[in-house]
This record gives C-alpha cells, structure tokens and sequence, in this order.
C-alpha cells in the first residue's frame, strides 16, 4: 500500500497526513494510542469504528450537543483534543490530553509562540447567538467588548496586549478574512458558531504561511467543520432578552455513494432589539461547504457563505455623560440616539445611522501529494462586500459642494427644506463595494528524516470603491433607500459628495521556512523569511488630487527554538518580525465637507507600514495540570491607532499616527483536569506598554514620549469553572480589566470593570429522530454592571476633544433548545 502522505520516518510515532481545511496538518499517534485506519480506505468502509481516510480536526469527534453527550458516556482518552502547531509555518494538529481541561478552553500547544485555543466542545456551551470573538474573550489577554452581547452589533473592540484587532491577522479556510478598506474583520459574516470548529488566537505572532497583510499584533484563525460521514442535521432555536430570537438548521448529506463526496447547508437568522434606545436588529447567513477525499493523493474543499446585517447602531458617548447618567441609575441609555424625528429640529435620528452590509466569500483548499515527500497546497479564495455605514447631517441648498467645488442643486428632489433657511436633513452615506481575491500556494518538502522545509507565493488584489453622499429624509426621518441608491445630485447630474474614489491594493508575499530536529525530535530549530510587496493606487474623482499610488516593500525574517526537557515540559524562545499597511480607505484619499468644500481628510502622498520585531521566552507544563508562562517584548514604529471621526455627519474610522512603541509583560494561564466534575481555568496578562516618540497633532507637538499606550489596561484577569456531571453542565466565568486610557496624554482614561458569565445546560435522552437534544440558559453580565465597555474614538488630550467610549450592555439571558437529527 502506498505510504501516506507526510508519514515521517522517525521514530517518535507513526505520522499520518491530516488534511485539515485550514491546510497542512499532521496527527501525532503516539505509541501509546491506538492506531487509525489506514488513510487508504475506501469510502465504503465509512461505517467503520475507524476513519476511512484523512479528515480534518473537525471530523475526529462528533460537534455540538452530540459530543458533549459522547463526553459524559464514556471516559475521555488522554490524547484526544486538538492544538496547531507552527514552526516558521510547519503545521500541524497534535492529538494530545486536553479535552477534559477546563471545559475545552485551553488545549496542549507545542508551537515556539503562545497561542490559545478553543473548539466545539467549548463553543456549544455558550449563548446561541455570541458572536464568534466574544467566543475568545476569555483567552489569555484578549481585551474584548461587544456593545451588543447577541453578537449584531459592529460597536465591538478587540485588543491583544495593546494592539486593536486592526492589527491582528484574520484567516477564514486559509483566505484572508480581513475587511481591508478600514481592518474590521467582520467575523460575524465568516460562519455560524455552530459550524466553527476550531478558533485559535496566536498572541504577538502569526504563521509563516498564512495569506495575512496585518499582522503586526499576531493572528486568528477560524476553521470551519467538516460536512459529517453520515448523513444528519442540527437544528436549534434561541429566545432571550431584548425580543432576541435565533433560529439554526444544518443539513449534512453524509458520502454521497462511493464518490468521497460529502458537503453541507446551513440557514440562521439572529434578532434583537438594542438594549437601549430605538431599533431592532437582523442578521441572515448561510452557510456550505463540501470536501472530496482522493485517497492516498489528497483532499480537496470548498466552504461559502453569504450574510446579510442589519444595525440599529448605538451612539457613543463621554465619560463626563455617562457618569452623570450613572449617577441616576441610567447609563444604559446615555447618549441614546432620538427615538422620534420632527422635521427641521432632531439631528440625531436612529434611522439614518442604521449599518447595512451583504458579504459573500468563496475558499477553496487542495492538498496533493505531488511525490514521495512533497506536498502541494493550492488555495484560492474570493469575497464581495457592500456596506453602507452612514448617519444624519443638516446641509442647506445654497452651500452644497462636490469636493470643493460649490454646485446647484434642483431643489424638488427634497422633501422638506426650511423656507427661510434653505436647511435640510439628509442621510451621510459612505456606500462602500469591495473585492477581494487572491491565491496562496506553497510546498512541503521533507529534505530528510528529521529536516522539512516550506516554500511558497501568496497573491491577493483588492478594490474598493467608496462614495459618500447624502440622502435627503422626508418628514418621518426616512432616505428612500438603506443603500443610498437615490442620492442628491447637483444639476449637472454629478453627486454631491464628499469623498468618491476607487483604489485597488496587490499584496505579493514570497516565503519560505526550515525546521530540524535533534535529539529524537526533543530539540526543535525553525527559521524563516518572509518578503512582502505591497502596492496600491487608486483615482480620487472630487476635488484636484487625481491618481495617487504607493508601495514598498517588506523583509521579515523570524527563528524560534523549542526544547522539550521531558514528556511534560517544553520551553521555547522566538522571534518574529511583521509589518502591516496602511489603512488603504482612510490614508491616501483627500475628502471633503460638503456644506463648504473645505478638506476634512488630506490625503497623504504615501504612508510608511507598521513595522513589528517581537520576542517571546515561554515555558509550557502538561501533566496533573496545564500550565504556561510568555515573557515577551515588542518594539513597533510607525504605530497607527484607529479611531472614529465625524465626517459630514457619518461616523467613519481615521487613523492617528502615534511613531513608536515599546510592549513588555508577562501571560500566564493555568487549568486542571476534571475533579468530581469540576475543572477550574485562570489566566492573567500584565503588560507595559508605552510610546516612544511625541505626537504632532493639529500643528501642535505633545510630549507624548513615554506616555501609556491608549486603550491597553495594565492587568487582565480570566478565572473560570467548567462542571458536569451525567447529563448536566454549567460553566462560570469572571473576567477582571484595569482601567485603560483613552487619551494619549493620559489625561483622561475608561475606568476598570468586572464581569460574570454564566452557563446552564441539560442533555436530555435521545427520542425517535432527535438525538442529544440539550437544553441551555445563558447569562452575560449577570450582576448587571454598569461599565463602559471599550474605547471608541481615542484622543491627544480630553482638553482638545472628548474621547468617546461604547457602552457596555446590561445583564442579557438567552435560552437554547437544540438537537441533532
């Protein structure tokens, strides 16, 4: 029989090639364990107790409800659950004890990085409706805030040890996630949370192979499950606070005859009302994927999924209004946008700031054995996104401006205008279409017994095109479109508009990696080099900019060394060097106010990338308990912060050049076994993060030179239990974040605040067609706190502007029934 693919000839265990969908992967078995099938067998034989053929981490147990069942029946075997592993981008999936861990929250990891992880398991404990980054709130110094805890807000924040989730690398099914005009990853379009398998934060780092453009701060990746061997389904149906309802059902066909063919569909639909003020929420996603085994030659997949989202956003506000609101017991409301519109006064409408978004993304990976010791991974991916993030403005017909140039206008086309002023409402649009595609490809190529190396080419083209406008409000507060289809228009039949351009970024990436082993495999060696070319240009069709272009280029070399001083214990060391680009929709383009035609953005001729050298010292234990320690430290120049700006009246990111930066400090996590049912987790991060250069803002020079970082608290604290017993569980969690500052001067900063979550659930008998229908009620913020919960738009200085901060929501409760079929 032929070999499979990546079985190493060592003499640490036998190797077999697992094809996971976010690329290469290999099982460890170590001798201890049982052996698999070979991956060989034919798809016939699917019903075997053993796995015909290579799959992905997400088919080595059954998700959902029905895992959690298989949990409680029998005992758990010690090297069940799963971690990814990275050297300069050597990959794999290492089956190794964890699964009764802390409820599955923290997982064996043997990559030279930290890096967390959490899967299924996890994930089916918690609310129906989370979106999927508060399901990584809890990992190790990850500084998270959703405005909305039923994941349909876009007011959400994501620090990790001080760098904003603008800064991470984002990889859905080995494509990049990340929206690239302003770096939101919008994960909540990507997948249901049913259907992810596995997500896995890389804190300060990121894989070698990855097609990732930002990663300055480290890396998530999400990988979606694989469609089951059997045919089946899971259907499930929310209901909680705020009129919340959620509705799920997947289909899995099972092998479709002998063809190694099997794939599944997936529907859901998320409402709520805001927990405050006026609107309600949608959101509509689908999702599909199908894989096709080709035996000892390789796997091929593809996964799909279309969202529409709809938000009512909440308003930001000031610390100085949300403590005079909490005073009165009535900070959830504060800066409520108006609930009711009355012609020629309200200018804060709910309605013209509602965010409208449809995304459709297509990946697909191939792994091939393409000769003895040589495996091929060739992955392209495409996605599509219109979005329309606007808000309300009051313009006046006599000062209306394309660019900079003053325009008439034909008055009839608005529906109420002031007789004496010529003032009108209208609603901002920032109508946005983007495009993505790209491919990543690359080989592994076994050199000999104990040496691998990588070497591959990643290509990514994106446009974007972006036109601000306005639409006029009738007497009721309502545009006569969401998408801004019916704009105003001056005479001559060109909008009026403050921003209209178009812009395409091509990232080139070459890289390659090289790992040996010494000492059977107990001393690790990785090094790496990754060159990146980035070029971007684009016409700005307002105003007298025109064409404008940039580009540089990137070297960024990494090593990382591990050894392993016995079964138990593993310490590492590395260091890694990353870049990121510039904010493509928010640094080369000059924008313009429309009521005057004066510049509210300049658009700079070019921009230098965020540059990162980063190191870690770490020191990992797996035994009685789980254990690891990170020292690390990160230097960074041209740090770019990201904040909100008003322009013409819609609330848009900007970028704040802040120069240097120096992060140092410390991680910790620890977790044990289950002990009469109860398995207790704990991680903290202190971190020091300070600027090195001062700041020049409005023509004026801050000292801002050795002033804390903004939005990055000092201390982080996670303590948590996960409990079951037969077919009950619950899990508690409490989280600790210091206060933060908002402003770089440190003159004003976001107090510190506590929560606790909490999970119940039942696994009831299976009856006719349901089996493990499970029954769970989930609560966030359960004390009820009132606490901002993030920092929204960070200034120079409370003395020059007020920063702005998101609110945290109110204690919320959803029930969810759900069962396999």
């Amino acid at each position: 029989m032929m070999k499979p693919v990546g079985q190493t000839r060592s003499g640490l265990g036998t190797v077999a090639l697992l094809m996971a969908s976010t690329g290469l992967a290999f099982v460890v078995v170590r001798p201890a364990v049982a052996a698999t099938a070979p991956a060989s067998a034919h798809p016939a034989n699917r019903h075997a107790r053993t796995a015909p053929h290579p799959v992905s981490a997400a088919q080595t147990a059954p998700s959902g409800p029905r895992a959690a069942q298989a949990a409680t029946a029998r005992p758990t075997p010690r090297h069940e659950a799963m971690s990814m592993e990275s050297q300069s981008g050597i990959e794999s999936v290492n089956v190794s004890g964890v699964r009764r861990f802390a409820g599955g929250i923290m997982r064996r990891q043997t990559a030279a990085e930290s890096r967390s992880s959490i899967g299924q398991q996890y994930i089916s404990q918690k609310m129906g409706a989370s979106a999927p980054l508060a399901l990584v709130s809890a990992l190790p110094g990850v500084n998270y805030n959703n405005s909305d805890p039923l994941g349909l807000a876009i007011r959400q924040t994501m620090t990790i040890r001080g760098l904003s989730m603008g800064e991470m690398g984002w990889v859905l099914e080995g494509m990049q996630g990340m929206d690239q005009a302003y770096y939101q990853p919008y994960m909540e379009t990507w997948a249901d949370s049913e259907n992810i398998a596995d997500m896995t934060v890389i804190q300060g780092s990121s894989r070698l192979v990855d097609p990732v453009s930002t990663a300055s701060g480290g890396e998530v990746i999400v990988t979606v499950r694989d469609p089951s061997d059997k045919m089946g389904g899971h259907l499930s149906y929310s209901a909680g606070s705020y009129r919340a309802q959620r509705v799920f059902a997947r289909l899995d066909s099972g092998y479709i005859g002998n063809s190694g063919v099997k794939m599944f569909a997936s529907y859901s639909y998320t409402a709520a009302n805001l927990f405050t003020g006026s609107g309600r929420n949608h959101r509509t996603q689908v999702d599909y994927k199908i894989t096709k085994d080709w035996g000892d030659y390789g796997k091929s997949s593809i996964y799909a999924s279309y969202d529409n989202w709809y938000n009512a956003r909440l308003n930001t506000t000031g610390l100085s209004q949300w403590e005079a609101a909490n005073a009165v017991d009535n900070n959830f409301s504060a800066g409520n946008l108006a609930s009711t519109y009355i012609p020629g006064k309200t200018t804060n409408y709910w309605k013209p700031y509602v965010y409208k978004n449809e995304d459709a993304l297509v990946s697909m990976q191939n792994v091939f054995r393409v000769a003895k010791g040589v495996t091929f991974h060739f992955n392209p991916y495409f996605r599509w996104e219109a979005t329309n993030a606007p808000g309300q403005t009051s313009a006046n017909v006599n000062s209306l401006y394309v660019g900079n140039e003053k325009a008439d206008v034909n008055t009839s086309g608005l529906y109420y205008t002031n007789a004496a002023t010529g003032q009108f409402s209208a609603m901002s649009n920032t109508r946005q279409n983007i495009y993505a595609e790209g491919i990543n490809t690359y080989f592994d190529i076994d050199l000999t017994r104990t040496n691998t190396m990588q070497v591959g080419y990643w290509f990514d083209n994106f446009s974007l095109s972006q036109l601000g406008s306005l639409s006029p409000l009738d007497q009721y507060g309502n545009a006569a479109n969401d998408m801004g289809k019916y704009i105003l228009r001056a005479t001559d039949g060109r909008a009026i508009s403050g921003s209209n351009f178009t812009l395409q970024q091509q990232t080139h990436a070459l890289y390659i990696g090289d790992t040996q082993t010494f000492f059977g495999g107990k001393l690790k060696i990785a090094a790496g080099f990754r060159e990146m070319l980035n070029y971007i240009n684009g016409t700005n069709y307002v105003g007298s900019q025109g064409k404008f272009s940039n580009s540089f280029t990137q070297p960024m070399p990494r090593v990382s060394i591990s050894y392993d001083i016995n079964p138990h214990t593993q310490v590492y060391v590395n260091g890694i060097t990353n870049v990121r680009a510039a904010m493509p929709g928010n640094s080369y383009t000059t924008l313009y106010n429309v009521s005057t035609g004066a510049v509210s953005q300049q658009g700079l001729a070019s921009v230098k990338p965020e540059y990162t050298i980063g190191e870690e010292l770490g020191l990992r234990y797996h035994g009685a308990v789980q254990a690891s320690v990170a020292l690390f430290n990160m230097n960074m120049t041209n740090h770019q912060i990201s904040t909100l700006a008003v322009q013409n009246g819609a609330l848009v990111s900007q970028a704040i050049s802040a120069g240097g930066e120096t992060i140092r400090g410390v991680t910790a996590e620890l977790a044990t076994r289950s002990y009469y049912g109860f398995s207790p987790y704990v991680n903290a991060q202190y971190v020091h993060a300070t600027m090195d250069n001062d700041m020049t803002y409005g023509g004026k020079v801050y000292h801002t030179a050795g002033k804390v970082m903004v939005t990055t608290p000092k201390f982080m604290a996670n303590i948590g239990v996960n409990y079951e017993h037969g077919p009950f569980f619950a899990n508690l969690a409490f989280k600790w974040v210091d206060s933060q500052y908002s402003t770089f001067m440190n003159d004003q900063s976001m107090p510190a605040y506590k929560t606790v979550d909490l999970g119940l659930g039942y696994r009831l008998p299976s009856y006719w067609i349901a089996h493990a229908p499970t029954v769970r009620l989930n609560f966030t913020n359960l004390s009820n706190v009132h606490y901002l919960g993030s920092v929204a738009s960070p200034t120079v200085s409370y003395k020059v502007s007020q920063p702005g901060y998101y609110l945290a929501a109110p204690m919320t409760v959803m029930m969810t029934a759900s069962t396999d079929f």
